[in-house]
């Protein structure tokens, strides 16, 4: 077979500035969903038929992918379309032609195997995926005569008969590839509208049948927001689903969103209100608390990352704690046993083997060694107002509270900063660091001044 997906629509209905095949489902664009389809169904070859809009955004999103793109310079339906992609085809070089939209995310393999299965067996000329919805809306309605099929209705020009029809054209055909011209032929030649639709080949083909789902969500499109939003839910539904059966606890598991892309291992705690993006990897035993983001970044086996904390493109080592209420921005490691606490953040550091920060500090450009403590209200002044610069604090050091650690410069193993000192050079090692104003102690000083105010007033 070859596969041919029919990307080039002009996407109105999503009242965006970019084509809906682009818009984000579970952390992969719609269109990528039919393209993954087609990979895992081992095509001979893939054709996606695109217009000159998106056809360069589709190139770079689909480098390696073996995609040949076909430009569709008139929108002038469906059957236009196809006919785009059958002239890059030649009628011997496959059996069939397996046709869907790029905006049909929910057709999986197992049925989309079943139907080639259908089609092959009876030696189709045209054969189509159909579903009974309870409400078919604009969907294209299946006309059977004597319960054989006989054509599509588009909805717009349907009767009112026709209009009641619940069984629907899902869009997805296989056309055996030397067929395929001769109906596109009858189609342009016979049709009576401006735009010439893939759908009236099922009219003109004499060997033809609708292979009925007995789940109609896998046919479901995307032409609005609201069908987006529909079709967002359901896919996540089978991501959460997958991970169940694997294993992992999610507590609620419609307030929760894992992307398409996400690793979670076994006897892991997934709280309400979490988002896991991109390619995040979680390990086993961990426990992931309510309403935490989690974005790129690999989480090691037994790690608890407490409410409402964000990590971005971050690897965190076994045994971490975080938050509540941390933000590890991008490029942060954390070794073995790291405890970030809360209202920390942490940017492009290194910190090592238990290591801990436990409040309102931030860590920035920085290389911490192993068994470190950083006090309450630490900060490294990483940036001059040109430039960024690295604080290096080695092993067993303990930084006191509210230090301000003036970067470039370094801490060395086993020192102590004193509170409130700010560090501006080396500090070698068993050292104290102390930067303090002597403090002085006026007695009576209160008294006087609060006799100057009240006789002021």
């Amino acid at each position: 077979m070859i596969g041919v997906i029919l990307a080039a629509g002009k996407s109105i209905r999503m009242m965006s500035d970019k084509t809906k095949l682009l818009h984000d489902l579970c952390g992969k664009p719609v269109i990528f969903y039919p393209a993954e389809l087609m990979k895992s169904l081992k095509m001979k070859r893939i054709i996606m038929v695109v217009n000159d809009k998106i056809k360069s955004e589709m190139e770079k999103l689909f480098q390696g992918w073996n995609i040949d793109f076909v430009l569709q310079k008139e929108q002038t339906g469906t059957a236009t379309a196809f006919l785009c992609a059958l002239e890059n085809i030649s009628s011997q070089s496959c059996e069939y032609l397996f046709v869907m939209g790029g905006d049909t995310p929910l057709l999986d393999r197992c049925n989309a195997e079943r139907f080639i299965e259908f089609v092959r067996s009876r030696n189709l000329e045209v054969g189509l995926i159909s579903a009974v919805l309870d409400e078919p809306a604009g969907y294209g309605r299946i006309k059977r005569k004597d319960g054989r099929l006989e054509k599509i209705v588009e909805a717009k020009e349907a009767s009112r008969e026709e209009i009641k029809i619940n069984e629907v054209n899902s869009g997805i055909y296989m056309i055996k590839s030397s067929c395929a011209q001769k109906l596109l032929t009858e189609v342009v030649r016979k049709s009576t509208h401006k735009e010439y639709y893939l759908t009236d080949i099922v009219e003109y083909a004499e060997k033809k049948e609708a292979y009925l789902v007995s789940n109609s969500d896998v046919i479901l499109g995307i032409n609005t927001r609201k069908e987006q939003s529909l079709i967002r839910k359901k896919l996540q539904a089978k991501i959460i689903e997958k991970l169940l059966n694997a294993g992992v606890t999610i507590i609620d598991p419609d307030n929760t969103y894992i992307d398409y892309d996400v690793k979670i291992g076994k006897d892991s705690i997934i709280h309400p209100q979490v988002c896991m993006r991109g390619s995040t990897i979680v390990g086993q035993n961990c426990i992931i608390d309510t309403g935490s983001v989690i974005e790129d970044s690999v989480i090691s086996d037994e790690v608890s990352i407490y409410p409402y904390s964000v990590i971005e493109k971050s690897h965190i080592g076994k045994g971490c704690s975080i938050g509540p209420f941390s933000h590890l921005r991008p490029e942060v490691v954390l070794k073995e046993n790291v405890k970030i606490g809360n209202f920390v953040e942490v940017k492009k550091s290194v910190v090592g083997e238990n290591t801990k920060a436990s409040h309102l500090t931030y860590i920035g450009d920085a290389e911490i060694g192993k068994d470190t403590n950083i006090g309450a209200g630490t900060i490294t002044c990483n940036y001059d107002g040109y430039k960024k610069n690295k604080t290096k604090i080695g092993d067993r050091v303990f930084i006191g509270s509210n230090t301000e650690i003036v970067a470039p410069v370094e801490i060395d193993n086993d020192a102590i900063t004193a509170a409130g000192t700010t560090v501006t050079k080396y500090v070698p090692p068993y050292s104290l660091a102390i930067s303090r104003v002597p403090q002085q102690n006026i007695e009576n000083w209160v008294k006087r001044y609060r006799k100057r105010k009240e006789c002021a007033e």
